[in-house]
């Protein structure tokens, strides 16, 4: 399992302190205005107030568009119907109906369905409409701004450095898991537990939601590498699916195991593997040199025990299995050289 951030708890009391903050500061902005409804504003921070600065600017892009869009809606059904009930009956089902539809394409429509309602429905028997209605936008853009504010300025929770720190508890456990699975194969393969991964691969594949947040909010506002994020997260994803081609052939044994010959060539492998893994979680220099030794050496011996004649003793589905396990070293191996030298994307061959 990946172990929870060891700053998760005094990460949700900064977030309440500052969500408190942010209630307080939207209400007594909108009280200095002498706007009537303080309260929307109020509601409107603690609504977009999230735990990192991506999803708080993503929340209050998301309230503050479909308010905009929502008023204008509101503004076009209290200007095209009659203020008498039958018409703001049917005003308000048409508007709504309509922002409900538009959530097909778009899921900012609604929020703009509650803007509508708000400005249609609060400002009934008002002498201004549109200008109470207008009133009410401006509060909930008040509570959108003090949450903004408060989430980038307060004890910044960064999307950016929440993914890079599962990338190094990742790539640790990644060491691990291939050291634990080499070592079952190396023991006349002796099988693991199917789901061993599962927890694994559930993990990493949560990374790449975080990095698109990363991309699209966060840059915005903070200078993050994101090309060498993007190619740590890429080059996880093909070691998770390499650790996860090995689990299966290790499994897929018929009768007895076999002791195998190039064992100390494997194992030297797998040391500079995980020593890669590791290092390119910690983001520390990679040595390609090693690795490249290493793959290289057991690539060399498995050719000259071929030439022996030392597979002729394997049945077929041995064989099969032996090299594709081999197959899965080799490949995972070289992406992480790929990353360690070019920075190119790991390649996608399946092992």
């Amino acid at each position: 399992m990946i172990p929870h951030l060891p700053d998760a708890t005094a990460a949700h009391v900064r977030h309440g302190i500052k969500t408190g903050l942010a209630c307080v500061a939207a209400y007594g902005a909108a009280q200095a205005l002498g706007l009537q409804f303080g309260y929307w504003a109020a509601l409107s921070a603690v609504i977009v107030m999230q735990l990192s600065v991506a999803d708080s600017v993503r929340m209050c892009w998301y309230r503050l568009s479909g308010t905009a869009i929502g008023a204008l809606i509101g503004v076009a059904a209290i200007l095209a119907f009659p203020h008498t009930q039958a018409m703001t009956y049917l005003a308000l089902f048409l508007a709504v109906a309509f922002c409900a539809y538009m959530t097909r394409y778009d899921p900012r429509y609604r929020m703009a369905a509650i803007t509508t309602c708000i400005v249609v429905l609060a400002s009934l028997g008002q002498q201004d409409r549109l200008f109470f209605g207008l009133e009410r936008v401006l509060e909930i853009a008040i509570g959108v701004g003090c949450a903004f504010l408060a989430s980038v300025l307060l004890w910044p929770q960064r999307a950016g450095q929440e993914l890079q720190q599962r990338l190094r508890g990742q790539f640790t456990r990644g060491a691990e898991l291939y050291g634990l699975i080499l070592d079952a194969f190396l023991n006349r393969q002796s099988g693991l537990a199917p789901d061993l991964l599962d927890a694994f691969d559930a993990s990493v594949a949560a990374n790449r939601d975080i990095l698109h947040k990363v991309l699209r909010h966060e840059r915005l506002l903070y200078r993050h590498d994101t090309r060498a994020l993007g190619l740590k997260v890429d080059t996880l994803d093909s070691c998770a699916r390499h650790l996860r081609a090995m689990l299966h052939s290790l499994n897929d044994s018929q009768g007895q195991g076999y002791d195998i010959l190039m064992e100390p060539e494997l194992r030297a492998l797998a040391t500079t593997t995980q020593e890669a893994m590791r290092a390119v979680g910690q983001g520390a220099a990679l040595h390609p040199e090693a690795l490249e030794a290493a793959l290289d050496g057991a690539e060399a011996r498995l050719g000259e025990l071929r030439e022996l004649g030392a597979t002729r003793r394997f049945h077929l589905h041995k064989l099969m299995q032996f090299f594709s396990f081999f197959h899965c070293l080799r490949f995972l191996g070289r992406d992480l050289l790929r990353h360690a030298r070019n920075g190119e994307t790991p390649g996608t061959t399946a092992a």
